[in-house]
C-alpha cells in the first residue's frame, strides 16, 4: 500500500510538472522580463509586435520589432553605481535565427546605450534576446 501511494505520489507531480511548462509557453504576456535570473529558453517566445525586457547583473535592456524596418532596436542601461565590464545582447527568432552577440561593452553607471539589429532576414512569428554581464567573448 506504502509503495503504491509514493508511485501515485510521483505520478501526480510528474503531471503536474509536465502541466506546469507546456501551460506557461502558452500564456499571452506583454513582455518577459527576467529579473535578474538570466536568460532560459523554458519562458518561450514573445510574440513578434511585442518588447522584451530582461535585467541582468544591473544591465537593464529593453528591444523591440519594427516591422517597417525589419529590425530590432532598443537600448541597454546600466542601473547601478558600478562599471558593468562586457554588456552585451543576443536575440532568437522563432525562425531558427539567431541575432548578436553585439559587441562586448563597459557601461558607465547610468549610461545608456543604443541596440539595433538590422535587416532581419526571413519570416518569423515571436523572438526573445537577453543581455549578458562578464564573461568571455564566444
Amino acid at each position: 500500500m506504502n509503495r503504491t501511494l509514493r508511485v501515485l505520489y510521483l505520478i501526480v507531480i510528474g503531471l503536474s510538472v509536465c502541466f506546469l511548462i507546456s501551460g506557461c509557453s502558452s500564456i499571452p504576456r506583454p513582455y518577459i522580463d527576467f529579473e535578474g535570473i538570466g536568460f532560459s529558453s523554458q519562458f518561450g517566445l514573445n510574440k513578434r509586435s511585442d518588447p522584451v525586457r530582461h535585467v541582468q547583473g544591473g544591465a537593464r535592456m529593453t528591444l523591440a520589432y519594427d516591422p517597417q524596418s525589419r529590425s530590432i532596436t532598443g537600448h541597454v542601461e546600466n542601473t547601478t553605481n558600478q562599471t558593468l565590464k562586457r554588456v552585451r545582447v543576443k536575440a532568437r527568432l522563432s525562425n531558427g535565427v539567431k541575432l548578436g552577440p553585439t559587441r562586448a561593452i563597459d557601461l558607465v553607471p547610468g549610461e545608456t546605450r543604443k541596440i539595433e539589429f538590422i535587416e532581419i532576414e526571413g519570416d518569423f512569428t515571436g523572438w526573445t534576446a537577453h543581455v549578458e554581464v562578464g564573461g568571455s567573448e564566444d
